[in-house]
């Protein structure tokens, strides 16, 4: 399950907080078939002046509005299933009103030992050893 951490300008409805968040868990099911009740979200609001992104940047033509940037922490994924998030992520958070260009997406890989999820334990580790069996 991925930590995902959702910033976000000041300003929003609980509301549209609440709808974008579960939008971009609707993503993680879709695109790497996460459990429905999987995932972990952190939702910060940040001044517009603390989120500082270069408008054309590789050439990309951002707006004048905040953009939405999600800082992805998750165990190891194929680029396939990166791509086909990044994908997922932009066309249904453009339904919101939310500009492809305008979505700043960082995927940070690490390894399943570097997840306990509660009581002390390597869940993913003992899901590796289980399906060994």
């Amino acid at each position: 399950m991925p930590l995902t951490t959702i910033n976000i300008t000041e300003g929003m409805t609980e509301e549209a907080i609440d709808h974008l968040q579960r939008t971009i868990h609707s993503c993680f099911v879709k695109a790497w078939g996460i459990p429905i009740n999987g995932g972990f979200y952190i939702i910060n609001e940040r001044p517009r002046s603390r989120m500082c992104i270069n408008r054309t940047m590789w050439n990309i033509n951002r707006s004048d509005k905040p953009p939405l940037l999600l800082q992805i922490t998750s165990s190891p994924r194929s680029k396939e299933l990166k791509l086909e998030l990044f994908r997922a992520l932009a066309e249904e958070l453009e339904k919101q009103g939310i500009r492809k260009e305008d979505l700043f997406i960082s995927i940070c890989p690490t390894h399943r030992e570097d997840w306990s999820f509660g009581n002390g334990v390597a869940q993913l580790l003992q899901e590796e050893e289980n399906s060994s069996h």
